[in-house]
């Protein structure tokens, strides 16, 4: 299988946000993990997150454009949340049936590490789930100002479970 793997954020000035630790590195080491992963399984990975960008819209820009023109399968944005240090647990944005069904067994393996199940969520507003020409998941890892979430937070084993849940 093709996936396109977006390492959210990541492409100033397109940056995550900030809590107990930086959303861009979490996102970098889980990410990457999974990336490894996918490699040794024997899938073909696409990487989209751009190296510049002049905006945030064209950073988003360019990563749907890769993902387009590769022809991936399934395209897996990868991201923290972020809100108010309390809310905490794990969230799987989707903008087609589609991609709730691709997303649902990712968010159950994640939250078997202990993660508050926070629901597939249907997202018709974010660009990078809705101008993808294939199913499309961002996953929303744990909040990454969240004490109760960062004391759980296991980049490997998160990893290993987006893995699980994709294949």
């Amino acid at each position: 299988m093709k996936f396109g793997i977006d390492l959210g954020h990541n492409c100033s000035p397109d940056i995550g946000a900030s809590g107990i630790q930086r959303e861009d590195n979490l996102i970098l080491q889980v990410g990457k993990r999974v990336i490894k992963k996918l490699l040794d399984k024997g899938h073909t990975i696409v990487e989209t997150c751009p190296h510049s960008a002049v905006s945030v819209l064209n950073s988003l820009r360019q990563r749907v454009t890769v993902a387009n023109q590769a022809k991936v399968d399934i395209f897996v944005s990868i991201h923290f949340n972020a809100f108010n240090r309390r809310a905490h647990g794990t969230e799987v944005l989707v903008a087609s049936e589609r991609g709730r069904v691709i997303a649902q067994p990712i968010l159950a393996e994640i939250c078997k590490l202990g993660f508050v199940n926070r629901g597939v969520k249907f997202r018709t507003d974010l660009f990078v789930l809705n101008q993808t020409n294939m199913p499309a998941v961002l996953i929303e890892c744990c909040f990454c100002d969240s004490a109760t979430d960062m004391k759980r937070f296991d980049a490997e084993a998160i990893a290993d479970a987006i893995v699980r849940g994709l294949t």
